[in-house]
Formats: C-alpha cells, structure tokens, sequence
C-alpha cells in the first residue's frame, strides 16, 4: 500500500472527536424517567426527578458537570462515566451522595469533593489526574473505596501509602483491599476484623503449603489472595442484599415504602 492508498484509507475511515454536549434539565430527565415524561408539565417532571435516588448519566458526551442544583435531596447515586468532562464541580447541592464514578473522563484535578461529606464510593479511574494536580485533601474523610488506576498519579513511588495514611477509613484501593499490614506501616491501628481476615490469609497459604519459589508461583500467590479479598467483598454484597430484602418483605407487611432498589425493579 503506498502513501496515497494510506491516506485515502485514514480519510475514508477517519472518526471525528464528539463534540460537548451539555448537561440540562431536559437531558437529566430523559435519562432517568420513563418514556413520556415530556407530557408532564414541567413542576411534575421535577418532582418525579426528586424522587430519584440513582442518577444515570453515562456515555452521553456530557462535557460539563452543571444542573444537578434542580435535584433533591434523595440523591445518592451519580453515574457520570464515559463523558467529556474534564472538572469536578457543581457537585454541593449533593449532599447526601455516597456512591460517585467518573471514570474514563478527562479530569486532570482532584478538586471540589470535600463538599460530599456522605461520600464512600469515588471511581476516578482512567482519567488524566497527573501527580501535580493531586491533593489528597481534596478527598472527604467519608471514602471507603476509592479508585484511581490509569491516572498518571498512581506512578508515585509511594501511592498506596500516602492515601492509605490520610484517608483512614478507607478499604479499598485502585480495586485492591487495603490490608491491615499497610496500614500498620503508616502507623494506623488495623479493626479486628482486619486482623482477622489477615490472619485467616496467612493460616490458609500455611495450611495449604503454599510458597511462592519462583515468578510463575509468585504470580499465582498473588491472584489467590486477590480471588480471596474478592470473594469476602461479594459475600458481604450477598448479605446487604439479604438483609434488604428481608427488609422490603417487612415493609410490604407494613405498608411502608421499598427500598430505592427494589423500587427501581417493581
């Protein structure tokens, strides 16, 4: 193929960059409510969006985070992963968020999240966070599981360490369990359960007399005890669901109100 046939080639198949698209009312709403809410006026439109707990606004382009100061107080989940958006703001009307993903935007900025005091889930992965734009003061003291793989600020040698050491409550990090070893060398006490779990690791790979010799055996060492971490973290899913659903059946007897979850399945 010579350079002509290449250059036709590029131009035939060449894939023009999306353009922003604008984060409204109308676009919040068609993403989140069912087919025929425009036939609503607008004071009921709103009031059917403030009874929304999860917020779905994935894959729409959305080049600016903006509009969420019409939404209630109910909200406690925001999808925004797979957009445009290259800052964090716009975000303090949502006090009551906990669950946030923002991964594969273009942030470059760890800024505006300490207005989220209720937040326990942040997936900023894949973005363009470089290690002089991270301030991990920026992040609420509330974080459980944080996520940050693919930002160039994971490349500093002591990653897992100095967010580790500021962020305590913390369990998770870049999809991989904070154990209670590191957080002994930071200088922070490990729960009991913690240390449970560490000591349960350790009598197993004892008890199974398993040791990790060569590269191939080290390799697979560390997938177990991932596949281990990985299978508690499920097994607790399992039982909030449980302990849901018991819940649900109580409010059914009791003409209460569903959870948010069951709600959104009905």
């Amino acid at each position: 193929m010579n350079e002509d046939e290449i250059n036709d080639f590029e131009t035939e198949f060449k894939f023009e960059e999306p353009k922003p698209v604008r984060l409204t009312f109308h676009l919040i709403a068609k993403r989140n409510l069912p087919l025929g809410y425009d036939e609503n006026d607008h004071d009921q439109v709103l009031k059917e969006l403030n009874a929304i707990s999860h917020i779905r606004l994935d894959r729409a382009n959305i080049g600016k985070i903006d509009s969420f100061e019409l939404l209630g107080p109910k909200v406690t989940n925001l999808y925004l992963q797979v957009n445009l958006i290259e800052k964090i703001e716009n975000l303090e009307c949502l006090k009551n968020l906990t669950f946030l993903t923002l991964a594969d935007n273009r942030i470059r900025r760890v800024e505006n999240l300490n207005c989220l005091p209720k937040l326990h889930f942040l997936d900023l992965s894949h973005n363009c966070v470089s290690q002089q734009n991270f301030d991990i003061d920026e992040f609420p003291q509330s974080l459980i599981i944080l996520n940050l793989k693919g930002n160039p600020c994971c490349n500093h040698p002591d990653h897992r360490g100095r967010i580790i050491q500021e962020l305590v409550n913390l369990r998770q990090l870049d999809e991989v369990e904070v154990s209670a070893k590191e957080k002994r060398e930071v200088g922070l006490e490990a729960s009991s359960d913690e240390e449970e779990a560490e000591e349960e690791e350790e009598e197993e790979l004892v008890s199974s007399n398993k040791q990790p010799q060569e590269k191939e055996s080290l390799q697979s060492f560390s997938t177990e005890i991932l596949m281990r971490s990985q299978r508690r973290m499920e097994q607790g899913l399992k039982d909030h669901h449980y302990h849901t659903a018991e819940l649900d059946q109580i409010r059914e007897r009791t003409h209460l109100p569903l959870s948010s979850r069951r709600a959104q399945q009905s």
